[in-house]
């Protein structure tokens, strides 16, 4: 049954009212994400439980009490996390930030029709697992969030991937234009190689491969498309000759372990500075770490300074390790709403803000890179 449209209140109010909305779910959304970084921001935490205590009571004057059970349920998490009867983890962030996904689209079907994806049964039963969550015991909060966050979002459950092989690769090189030369075949056999050192990297070359040319070619191709290939299938090939309890470590990394991995771009630059007719490419692997800003390394270059392949494979690099990064801590991904939602916030900061525009873009014309 779809939720009932509000009747009787004046266009001024209903239009406030979605103005108002429109602000406090994207500020809240952007709260989740600072808390994953911050966790233990008791000042954050107050912020984000008021906003939400906020569009609970706005549904209410409009007349839509009948939604008003789910921001209770995620006022009763918060409270949770507020009284130290629960703690903030990526897990938890991502049931949140989900939740408030539908929760914005239970009110776009109230106010212009627009269906949502939960009916009144399920959005009852997502009520009732919030509720459950929050009065969990300890022992059991990582096999509860877990379980939860993969019925908000079966695409977080992680799934076999097999090595690509190179005609997968032959035929998506392809599809853009790009000849497959001797070269070009050498450095995806390296890329397909490297993906043997762990599990979960399998596919993630082909992966990226997919998703930059799109950008690219979003964007009308202002970077040939053959060098911007070889910088994707290389740009992490020093990371594959790390040791495997450094790439799958879960605590923060050391100042040494931060110097390994800061090492990896001119590594791979360096090998192929050798080859002067793929110079492009290495400029590119050895700029995809920058930020627009200048905070990234290795030369804390701003974007003027930073080649337009590098902006591309930054974001599309960013995204792949985004919906992957826990695979090796739960046995889960990350959904996809999270990492888009990171790199828009972080435009004009890390990212590029034109190269993010064409990244959406993309996104909304072929969904499917988002699935791979």
């Amino acid at each position: 049954m779809a939720t009932p449209r509000p009747v009787d209140l004046t266009s001024e109010l209903l239009e406030d009212f979605r103005i108002e909305t429109a602000e406090l779910l994207p500020r809240c959304e952007a709260l989740l994400i600072e808390l994953e970084r911050h966790p233990q921001d008791s000042g954050r935490l107050r912020e984000l439980f008021r906003l939400v205590h906020t569009i609970k009571g706005n549904l209410g004057i409009v007349e839509l009490s009948t939604l008003m059970p789910l921001p209770q349920a995620l006022e009763d998490v918060l409270a949770a996390l507020r009284e130290d009867r629960l703690t903030f983890d990526s897990l938890l962030g991502d049931i949140l930030l989900l939740t408030l996904d539908h929760l914005r689209e239970l009110i776009g079907e109230a106010l212009d029709g627009r269906p949502a994806r939960l009916d009144q049964r399920e959005r009852k039963n997502l009520c009732q697992a919030l509720q459950a969550l929050a009065a969990a015991p300890t022992a059991r909060q990582t096999e509860i969030r877990r379980t939860l966050l993969q019925h908000l979002d079966p695409s977080t459950r992680l799934q076999p991937v097999e090595l690509p092989d190179q005609n997968q690769l032959q035929q998506l090189l392809a599809m853009h234009a790009i000849t497959s030369d001797a070269d070009l075949q050498f450095f995806s056999e390296l890329m397909l190689a490297s993906e043997h050192r762990s599990p979960f990297w399998h596919g993630r070359g082909l992966r990226l491969l997919a998703l930059t040319l799109a950008i690219n070619e979003s964007a009308d191709t202002p970077v040939e498309p053959a060098q911007l290939a070889a910088a994707v299938c290389l740009h992490d090939l020093g990371m594959a000759f790390l040791p495997l309890d450094l790439l799958h470590k879960e605590d923060q990394l050391n100042r040494e372990e931060r110097r390994q991995v800061h090492a990896h771009p001119r590594q791979a630059a360096e090998l192929l500075r050798r080859m002067p007719a793929w110079s492009l490419a290495s400029e590119i692997i050895l700029q995809h770490q920058e930020h627009v800003d200048g905070s990234g390394y290795p030369k804390g270059l701003r974007e003027v300074e930073i080649t337009p392949g590098a902006l591309i494979l930054n974001i599309a690099d960013t995204f792949d390790a985004r919906t992957h990064e826990r695979a090796h801590q739960t046995l889960s991904k990350r959904p996809r709403l999270r990492a888009i939602l990171e790199i828009n916030n972080l435009a004009g900061r890390q990212f590029s803000a034109y190269w993010v525009d064409v990244f959406n873009r993309t996104l909304q014309q072929q969904p499917e890179l988002a699935r791979l």
